[in-house]
């Protein structure tokens, strides 16, 4: 089970999802502190994308009777030292950027689209863009600078809603 848990949380409670089937979770930039034994004994947990910009300060309970080291870290871009020298964090074998904006030659005018796991985004300004499941789940929030971008997502399959904030939006499917 893959749960993105909601922007409005700023706290996951003590055993939030102690002993369950997850096997990823999305935690977003709202949260401010995780309790302890929060994802503890969470055997298929395979993937923990952090959308934290600094990293919780959590002990090792939070991820209680499992391999950390065998678990995926996504972090934002400018992220990654952070977790890398944070106690528990640091822990996890691979961190990898949630988010890494590029120059992108090849996105045509005004479009956005899906190549890979690469989102292309071409508007003239520089805005922020947040991406949302097909329920409203918010995933993703970045700034992308004026003119093309192409923004690495950790995300295959199913159909995403992309908003700029100068108020356009797009249905694509990844």
């Amino acid at each position: 089970t893959s749960v993105a848990i909601p922007e409005s949380v700023t706290n996951i409670e003590m055993g939030a999802f102690y002993n369950s089937g997850l096997t990823s979770v999305t935690i977003p930039e709202s949260v401010t502190s995780i309790e302890e034994f929060a994802f503890a004994s969470c055997s298929g947990l395979t993937s923990v994308t952090n959308l934290s910009l600094t990293p919780q300060s959590i002990n090792s309970d939070v991820f209680k009777n499992l391999t950390i080291s065998n678990i995926t870290l996504y972090v934002p871009a400018g992220s990654v030292d952070a977790y890398e020298n944070a106690d528990v964090w640091r822990d996890f074998t691979v961190k990898s950027r949630i988010l890494a904006v590029i120059p992108a030659v090849d996105a045509p005018s005004g479009q956005v689209y899906f190549r890979g796991q690469t989102l292309h985004v071409d508007s003239p300004e520089a805005e922020q863009i947040s991406i949302y499941s097909v329920t409203g789940t918010l995933l993703y929030k970045l700034e992308k600078p004026a003119g093309k971008a192409a923004l690495t997502i950790n995300r295959s399959g199913g159909i995403l809603i992309v908003k700029g904030s100068s108020g356009w939006v797009k249905k694509i499917k990844n």
